[in-house]
């Protein structure tokens, strides 16, 4: 309970105190892209594997961490992820991966979650990445550079939106 609230607290003062610069390149001279996600059953993994695919055709490096709630009940998946017990008591995050994620300074950060929850947007929050793309979620928009608005409620049509709209991303 206590980690939640610092939790809360830490992505509060981390939103007010970043000091990443936020000027987005264009997509063309784009080199690091970093994909947020927590574990949905909306996005299957080739769903995920299509996006990242799409980003690396086009020379970009990709960077991917979930969010797997303990809840799932899942040890190991097989890919970067954290949970709940990767928050110490001080709401710091202990996993070094974690850390370094949130450290790194992506070209573009792109939350893949259709709703944002306190664990991905303190990790937004903090993030140094020059722009930080999101779903449209109302009152979210502190978190985000820039929100797409899918058309539909079709999580296929919200990752087409993602790549359409970051490769169309130009310089002044």
């Amino acid at each position: 309970m206590i980690r939640k609230l610092l939790l809360k607290i830490k992505t509060s003062l981390a939103l007010k105190k970043n000091d990443a610069i936020r000027i987005s390149d264009a997509y063309k001279e784009a080199k690091r892209i970093g994909l947020l996600y927590s574990l949905d059953e909306k996005r299957s993994d080739v769903m995920l594997d299509d996006l990242i695919k799409k980003f690396e055709a086009d020379k970009k490096q990709v960077n991917t961490m979930a969010f797997v709630p303990l809840a799932a009940k899942i040890s190991d998946p097989g890919y970067a992820y954290f949970n709940e017990k990767d928050l110490n008591a001080k709401g710091n995050w202990s996993k070094e991966s974690v850390t370094q994620f949130k450290n790194e300074p992506f070209d573009f950060l792109v939350s893949l979650d259709w709703n944002q929850n306190k664990y991905t947007q303190n990790i937004l929050a903090k993030s140094k990445a020059k722009c930080r793309v999101g779903r449209y979620e109302e009152g979210k928009d502190q978190y985000f550079e820039m929100m797409i608005n899918p058309n539909d409620d079709k999580y296929t049509t919200y990752l087409e939106q993602v790549y359409h709209y970051l490769t169309n991303v130009r310089n002044g």
